[in-house]
């Protein structure tokens, strides 16, 4: 079967914040090296046009993350110190913070709240939000995002190394048969690849498998999260409030938990 083989420079497999701010400040620091050498600043040649991609399974940046989450500012500060003024989706400040042990009928207040569970001067963000911004901000410093491109199989060369991504092929029925409108995948090859696919990425466990990373090692622990998105008035629940939960419905032996974020 023939395919579309496209050239990359450097591939990101995943458009989560990881890999956008990776792209964003690998395309930043190829155009900084450039205009440094152009005026004299620094030795050295210019890079040229560095080609970098990104590609995510949605059908649009942000659309298959899920959480919304309480930002610590520190790592985006260091991306763009100014990310307020470029217009990053920050739904608020926190402004408080609660720390309660639930039991079927009532939630204790702690009188201290633990301080990894402090969370001021950081900010409540809803994240498929943010990394749509991410996106935007990449396209604007030149990195290429491909939506609706699934990574399906990783490439190799001979020796074993990674060479880029097989995207999935399109098109197909529910026994993996060609349709009329079938499409095959592309292979995108580039001398860099960072897969950055989520705690559970496809690529990542045939990789795993492949060059046998897990082997001598012990088994990684995932926890299972459930989101629900309620609206309230305000003086039920204020934008900035964070609260963190411990006690019912686990019991003693289970690991687990609640948070809630007033957005």
């Amino acid at each position: 079967m023939e395919r579309e083989s496209i050239e990359m420079d450097v591939l990101f497999v995943g458009a989560g914040p990881a890999n956008l701010s990776g792209a964003f400040h690998l395309a930043r620091l190829v155009k900084g090296h450039n205009e440094a050498v152009a005026k004299g600043e620094r030795q050295g040649q210019p890079l040229g046009d560095i080609e970098i991609a990104v590609i995510e399974k949605g059908a649009t940046v942000g659309s298959h993350i899920l959480s919304g989450a309480v930002m610590d500012p520190k790592a985006l500060k260091e991306l763009m110190p100014d990310f307020i003024e470029q217009g990053a989706p920050l739904e608020s400040p926190v402004k408080e913070d609660y720390f309660l042990y639930l039991t079927k009928t009532r939630a204790i207040k702690s009188p201290i709240t633990p301080p990894p569970l402090k969370n001021h001067g950081y900010y409540i963000v809803s994240l498929n939000k943010l990394t749509a911004w991410l996106g935007e901000k990449c396209e604007e410093a030149g990195v290429n995002i491909f939506p609706e491109f699934p990574g399906a199989a990783m490439l190799y060369d001979e020796a074993d190394r990674v060479v880029g991504v097989r995207t999935g092929d399109k098109g197909l029925d529910r026994e993996g048969r060609p349709r009329p409108n079938f499409e095959p995948g592309v292979d995108i090859k580039a001398k860099v690849t960072v897969l950055g696919e989520g705690p559970r990425g496809s690529l990542v466990k045939q990789l795993t498998q492949h060059l046998n990373l897990n082997d001598g090692r012990e088994p990684q622990v995932y926890s299972l999260g459930i989101k629900e998105l309620w609206e309230l008035p305000d003086d039920r629940y204020p934008a900035g409030r964070v609260t963190h939960t411990l006690g019912y419905p686990s019991d003693a032996h289970t690991y687990g938990g609640g948070w809630i974020y007033g957005m």
